[in-house]
């Protein structure tokens, strides 16, 4: 009861706010429906919020004259979009009830069939689909209703109506009929008819959609040959999928079914050396090595079994295996290389003596190799390991004073200043991490090392000292490195009256990562304003898309005749489009991807795709587009002169009126929500995280159980969190209970929702002040997420309002 009076009593909007419904986002859409019987994408320029109210009315009521027809057309598509499908039966319902015109009608109708598709009502969509296809008409729309007709009777069992739906849609030659034909060969197969089954598979392997879609109809070509014995046939259709699989984490596991499929062959031992050569940390090389070694035509050297043994931690068999190896022909490097890990594999068993007489062996070779270096750093790492560690700490600085320039010398500086501090000299330590940052001030681990000294001195009181290091992090840096040194040497500075060196390393801090936690608490500290202009719901306007395409012009030249246009034209995106029109989300990504790894180096094309992407409806694919485009940038991270165009799609605003209203509905800032989902799900709400977490808010399914309760939510499964709506309200009403107990403290709340309300509150009880709040938390997966979403939000704040 405590939380939701907290949750009524906040209120961010009026009700002459709640009412406002623009032209313009009735225009918009409209425009989104449409697009599903024509090939009109919509536009999601300039747009203005949607009402809270623009829910259909009750048959009869007074209400329904004033919610014009092509208002609750555009409503019904927002509802689709969110997975609001009672709402939109509702919707589309009302609108057949008030006199809609012969396309109204037809809209509504087709709409009200897949909405009874997508809640599984199979009989009634049937039915409506059927209605549907009855008028005759050919146009894009029919097509698709004998497409989601065709699933129907799929998902239904009825298969030899599916299969001869599919076959129908097919005939029609779009560019999904790849597709169509995918599904058709699992009906065909289901139905018994396994002829026609390998068939359709067949076909569908040699068309040029997304690689994984092709994978699959091998796979399971792969699976009947299985069913019928006819292993010749399978071999045949790996070596296929073999064509095909080319992601490190499926090509080994394909190469080890092959293999073990084809038995003591040429081929199949080929294919078990690929695997230890190129995949040797994955278990699949554990696999094949176990098979070779029995295999006397295996090919198999014993330089390959040392290493493959020696990645996953079996020292004790990697050493005889290294000895062997340097017993016969080896090349110098090949030589060194075993050497090198045998010494290593001594160390890892701790015989440290003989370890380091092969290491220091190895670093005083004349001349000196490839290697040599790091063989010297080994046997000083080996010294300390073996318990001499102040030998290990000058030894390591040694090491920094001969080799002055080279790259592992910040390493060595780095691991004497942790020796030393582990020794108890935590002072002398952190001086010495001073020093790295002065000789070394480009390099990670002086960034590491600057930071620890920083937070040393502030901690104890030696404030000068930590601005000094905080002032090397914020020189020696870039991005949000550098940012904290410029937001923390500048805070320190204001606490002691130093307002004008302050405000001009905080006003660097939001230049060089105006993203980042760092920024943003910067422009708080400068009381700068963080309330964009233009409303949520605005994408990126046609004056800043051509800023965007200017911006790219300046440090990429690329030669081709109307980029957007070539780009639009790609038979990979024409697919995905479509794929979305008919809610196949997963295959439409499959397309999106695969024409953005062609393009993976060209920003040009890739800002036509994330745009593309963006007015198609797909806010991941537009994001993770535009992230590839900063990674190509000069500067490799966004600063201020990142264009907004740009910014617009790497934080943007989808299910808009959805998190409105939920916004309304637990009081919390819509772009807070809108910052937490993109750290948790960048809006892919098929997102599933390696713990189990769910959709759009990452919401667990015992967490999402207790919610539902808390919601008086019935019959309650976890699959529910896939869906958009069911998602942001969820989190959102996670997000406002942490809200709540935390008294508003945003980052204790964002902490609480990644590491729990317990840590939370241990963290706050032992850092109360906000930002050393943030930087000690004793979790690196919080600690991190609380800085990205607090960033995420001053980016949603710093580019759009909350009117």
């Amino acid at each position: 009861m405590k939380l939701r009076s907290l949750v009524n009593s906040r209120r961010l909007y009026t009700p002459c706010e709640d009412q406002r419904l623009t032209k313009r986002v009735i225009l918009l859409l409209v425009l989104v429906l449409l697009s599903a019987c024509s090939g009109i994408e919509p536009q999601r320029q300039e747009q203005a919020p949607l009402a809270n109210t623009a829910q259909p009315a009750p048959a009869g009521s007074s209400a329904v004259a004033t919610i014009p027809n092509d208002q609750l057309l555009a409503l019904a598509a927002d509802q689709r979009i969110s997975g609001e499908y009672t709402d939109q039966t509702a919707t589309l319902q009302q609108v057949l009830a008030q006199q809609p015109s012969a396309e109204q009608a037809r809209l509504a109708r087709w709409g009200l069939a897949e909405s009874a598709l997508l809640q599984g009502m199979t009989d009634d969509a049937t039915r409506d689909f059927s209605q549907f296809l009855s008028d005759g008409q050919t146009d894009d729309l029919a097509a698709r209703a004998l497409l989601l007709l065709a699933r129907t009777h799929e998902n239904a069992g009825r298969w030899p109506e599916a299969i001869a739906a599919y076959g129908r849609y097919r005939e029609l030659k779009t560019p999904l009929e790849p597709y169509a034909a995918l599904r058709q060969a699992a009906q065909e197969r289901a139905a018994g008819q396994i002829e026609q089954a390998i068939a359709t598979y067949s076909y569908v392997a040699q068309q040029p959609i997304a690689r994984g879609r092709r994978a699959e109809a091998l796979e399971r070509l792969i699976a009947i040959y299985g069913e019928l014995g006819q292993t010749d046939q399978q071999l045949a259709r790996y070596r296929e999928l073999l064509g095909v699989a080319q992601h490190e984490e499926y090509r080994p596991a394909v190469l080890w079914r092959a293999a073990q499929l084809a038995g003591a062959t040429d081929e199949s031992r080929a294919w078990l050396r690929e695997i230890i050569a190129k995949y040797p940390q994955r278990n699949e090389a554990l696999e094949a090595l176990a098979v070779l070694q029995n295999d006397p035509a295996s090919g198999l050297t014993a330089l390959q079994a040392a290493n493959v043994n020696f990645v996953h931690g079996r020292h004790a068999v990697a050493v005889p295996l290294y000895d062997a190896a340097l017993a016969g022909q080896l090349s110098d490097s090949e030589r060194f290389e075993a050497r090198h890990k045998r010494a290593l594999s001594l160390r890892e068993q701790a015989l440290y003596d003989e370890a380091l007489g092969e290491l220091g062996a190895l670093a005083q070779l004349q001349p000196p190799i490839t290697g040599t270096v790091q063989a010297e750093l080994d046997y000083i790492q080996t010294v300390g390991w073996s318990g001499n560690v102040p030998w290990a700490i000058d030894g390591y600085r040694a090491f920094a004073a001969r080799f002055p320039g080279h790259e592992l010398s910040p390493e060595a500086l780095w691991r004497a200043i942790q020796l030393q501090e582990s020794q108890g000299d935590t002072a002398g330590a952190m001086t010495k991490a001073i020093e790295l940052g002065t000789v070394y001030p480009q390099s990670v681990q002086a960034h590491i090392a600057l930071t620890k000294a920083s937070f040393h001195y502030y901690l104890n009181n030696q404030r000068d000292q930590a601005i000094t290091a905080w002032k090397l992090l914020a020189n020696g840096a870039a991005g949000t490195d550098s940012a904290e040194g410029h937001f923390w040497a500048g805070n320190a500075l204001v606490q002691v009256g130093q307002g004008a060196e302050a405000g001009a390393l905080l006003q660097a801090a939001t230049a060089v990562a105006p993203q980042s936690y760092y920024g943003m608490r910067a422009r708080e500290l400068l009381n700068q304003p963080l309330d964009g202009t233009q409303p949520l719901g605005t994408g990126p306007s046609a004056d800043e898309r051509k800023a965007v395409e200017a911006w790219i012009g300046g440090w990429f030249t690329v030669d081709v005749p109307n980029v957007g246009a070539v780009v639009g034209g790609t038979p990979e995106i024409a697919r995905a489009r479509e794929l979305i029109r008919v809610n196949l989300r997963n295959e439409s990504r499959d397309e999106w991807f695969a024409a953005r790894d062609a393009w993976n180096n060209d920003p040009a094309r890739l800002w036509q795709l994330a745009l593309q992407a963006h007015d198609a409806g797909d806010p991941y694919v537009a994001l993770k587009a535009a992230e590839r485009i900063i990674e190509l940038s000069p500067e490799k991270h966004i600063t201020s002169q990142t264009p907004s165009g740009l910014l617009r799609l790497l934080y943007p605003t989808p299910y808009l009126r959805v998190i409105q209203r939920e916004a309304k509905n637990f009081g919390v800032d819509p772009r807070l929500i809108y910052a937490l989902m993109r750290q948790e799900s960048m809006f892919n709400p098929d997102a599933t995280s390696w713990v189990g977490a769910r959709g759009l808010a990452q919401v667990m399914p015992g967490t999402g159980q207790g919610i539902a309760q808390n919601l008086q939510v019935a019959d309650f499964s976890p699959d529910q969190l896939y869906n958009p709506a069911v998602s942001i309200r969820f989190g959102a009403f996670y997000l406002s209970h942490q809200l709540g107990s935390f008294d508003n403290n945003i980052l204790a709340a964002a902490s609480a929702y990644n590491g729990g309300p317990g840590n939370a509150a241990r963290w706050l009880e032992s850092f109360p002040d906000r930002d050393l709040f943030a930087e000690l938390i004793d979790y690196h997966e919080t600690r991190h997420y609380v800085k990205v979403v607090y960033g995420n939000w001053g980016m949603y704040r710093l580019l759009y309002n909350n009117q």
